[in-house]
């Protein structure tokens, strides 16, 4: 906030009841409310229409957009219109600019693109984000001042004129509307201002600035993980730049094995940096997604390799929501089959589901092996939907990321946004058929929780744990036991790629993939963290269940990072080499025991998923994706009696 100066002569000491004690700048003024809160009050100029203003903020005022300073009154004084809003206890962005990088400009980023996703689900536009309008609060940042340029130009008696072009859309300085393209321009250009203190336009001119926005290019300083993403939010083409849904999910690491060719196909992306290297890790450090399988099967690890050792790291129980007195009876765990009931893939009598909230089409048939099982909706409320054996989707959670368990009577809610009420992290488990449900407790801040996967047999709950104070390193996992509702957090000895998450061998052993810089596999844990056998030939593991259906055969991106590897687990010995065919994109996990899913990206802003063999020949497609953006979605295997 500005510097609160005393009120002027001609200044109101009361406007509609609220008591005004200072000025802030000309007609905007900090007061009380009749129960002495603290609120800011803003007197329109003379020369904007009441009646037009308070039409055109009615809906902003309908809205409760979380990471937005909420308007809570408004009306007429004498003449003239009157907003009464949220007081934000902080600078603005515009009084700290340039101080702003690592961490804290993650933060910022997430809490002030959430509160556009909002807006935007809403069917509004903020019209003005600029660090003026990004306000500092003690629990995080507000966004402030939403549709008031709107609403001010539509009701003004003169032109009204773009105040700020600095950070203005260069489609609004051609004459074009303020859409939600245009808010996420200026909001990236407001994140540079961040770091660097200036417009990443900015010419020494108001005519310079604005031949830059409509035909120059951007003056980026060193955003670190944020590069890509914000160049993407500053194209001159509104329908290249992604919409704030879709930064969010980026932003909080929603990069979903849906988007983008990561395992294979011409566009390869580079190597992961060695484990024991230093090098900032890639934003795929928080929910590392994509089709995460949940799945149910034993077999008995062995190899014929020797083992890899690490220090053991100490368990560490944590903290646990305890049942309180008259809670629900201790859940009971389920089992379902192991083995798909056929090794076929049907092509004919398939259904089409339009999923809500998703540009996804699915094409199921009622002996499909797989299906999906739950998603995250990709509208500005981000509905979490949940869909058991034999049921609908229903909608299960907001802002969180479900994992259906095993069975289907159990759906693990992981939050997006960490850290809103509490410095403890949690998941929250919802019993499909009784709505009853608990959370526990995981990590303290700054770690936090990710990707969480069930084991087979749906008794227990893995989550990979990241230090956000540490370049976002992977530094352990987390055990919750459904039976007991506790965690134990364990830290393990190598922090490395976050994209290289943990996950459940199909006996209940944790595994995860890594590279040392010369080999890259899998290797095996106690719960102690101490690494106890590697597979250090087979390549790097990706897509959401890395084992078949039988727990016989694993599959990675062989060591050449151009095609699958089918590999026996018992021995360790190459079953197949499958070359991606036509369908050239990312592994996505397994359909059955003898076909795989993978991610065509396809063209611009459609992808499909499909089922291909071992000789990389296309099967069926089993959905579209109307959408270039990432996508959060779980395939599970479907139970049969």
């Amino acid at each position: 906030m500005p510097e609160i100066t005393d009120l002027r002569a001609g200044d109101p000491a009361e406007v509609a009841g609220y008591r005004l004690n200072g000025r802030l700048a000309p007609g905007v003024f900090a007061g009380r409310s009749r129960t002495g809160e603290p609120v800011l009050v803003r007197l329109l100029p003379a020369e904007v229409d009441p009646e037009t203003f308070l039409r055109e903020m009615e809906p902003v005022r309908a809205v409760s957009a979380v990471g937005t300073a909420q308007v809570l009154d408004a009306g007429v004084q004498g003449e003239q219109a009157y907003l009464v809003a949220e007081w934000v206890d902080g600078p603005s962005l515009a009084e700290v600019g340039g101080s702003v990088d690592g961490v804290g400009l993650h933060r910022l980023a997430a809490g002030t693109i959430t509160a556009l996703v909002a807006l935007h689900q809403a069917g509004l536009v903020h019209g003005d984000i600029r660090p003026g309008n990004v306000l500092l609060g003690p629990d995080g940042p507000r966004v402030a001042d939403a549709g008031l340029e709107h609403a001010m130009a539509q009701a003004s008696v003169s032109t009204r004129k773009v105040a700020v072009p600095a950070y203005t859309a260069p489609e609004r300085l051609e004459g074009g509307t303020a859409g939600p393209a245009a808010d996420v321009f200026s909001w990236a250009a407001t994140m540079v201002f961040a770091v660097s203190g200036a417009s990443p336009f900015e010419g020494g001119s108001m005519a310079e600035t604005v031949a830059r926005i409509t035909g120059g290019q951007a003056d980026l300083p060193e955003l670190g993980e944020l590069h890509g993403l914000i160049v993407a939010c500053l194209d001159h083409d509104p329908e290249a730049r992604p919409a704030a849904s879709e930064v969010l999910l980026r932003l909080v690491g929603q990069t979903s094995l849906l988007t983008g060719r990561v395992d294979g196909g011409p566009a390869e992306a580079p190597a992961p940096p060695p484990r024991r290297g230093r090098s900032v890790l890639a934003l795929t450090a928080a929910f590392v997604a994509g089709a995460l399988v949940s799945a149910v099967g034993f077999q008995v690890l062995t190899g014929d390799r020797p083992a890899t050792r690490g220090t053991a790291a100490t368990a560490k129980p944590t903290s646990a929501v305890t049942p309180a007195p008259g809670a629900a009876p201790t859940p009971t765990i389920t089992s379902v089959q192991t083995e798909a009931p056929s090794d076929d893939v049907k092509k004919k009598g398939l259904t089409d589901t339009k999923l809500k909230d998703v540009a996804v089409t699915l094409h199921e048939h009622p002996d499909d092996s797989m299906r999906l099982v739950s998603y995250l909706g990709s509208g500005g409320k981000f509905s979490s939907f949940a869909r058991p054996p034999a049921g609908e989707f229903k909608e299960v959670g907001s802002y969180e990321q479900p994992v259906l368990s095993p069975g289907g009577d159990w759906v693990a809610l992981n939050p997006m946004l960490k850290f809103q009420t509490s410095e403890l992290d949690q998941i929250k488990f919802v019993r499909m058929s009784t709505g009853e449900s608990f959370v526990v407790s995981t990590v303290k801040k700054p770690l936090q929780g990710l990707t969480p996967v069930w084991s087979r047999d749906g008794g227990r709950l893995l989550v990979s744990v990241y230090d956000q104070d540490k370049e976002r390193r992977l530094v352990g996992f987390v055990v919750i036991e459904l039976a007991t509702r506790k965690a134990v957090h364990v830290e393990t000895e190598y922090t490395d790629n976050p994209s290289l998450y943990y996950n459940f061998a199909p006996d209940g052993t944790i595994v995860r993939g890594f590279w040392d810089g010369k080999n890259s596999g899998i290797e095996f844990y106690d719960t102690s963290g101490e690494v106890t056998k590697t597979m250090h030939w087979v390549g790097l593991p990706r897509g959401g269940e890395w084992f078949s259906p039988s727990g016989k055969r694993l599959a990675t991106v062989c060591p050449n990072g151009k095609e699958l590897c089918v590999w026996d687990l018992a021995t360790g010995a190459r079953q197949a080499t499958v070359d991606f065919g036509d369908a050239k994109g990312s592994f996505l996990g397994w359909f059955n025991e003898k076909h795989l899913m993978v991610q065509d990206p396809g063209k611009k802003k459609t992808q499909q998923i499909k089922i291909i063999d071992f000789i990389g020949d296309v099967k069926r497609v089993l959905a579209d994706l109307a959408t270039d953006g990432p996508v959060l979605l779980q395939f599970a295997r479907v139970p049969r009696s």
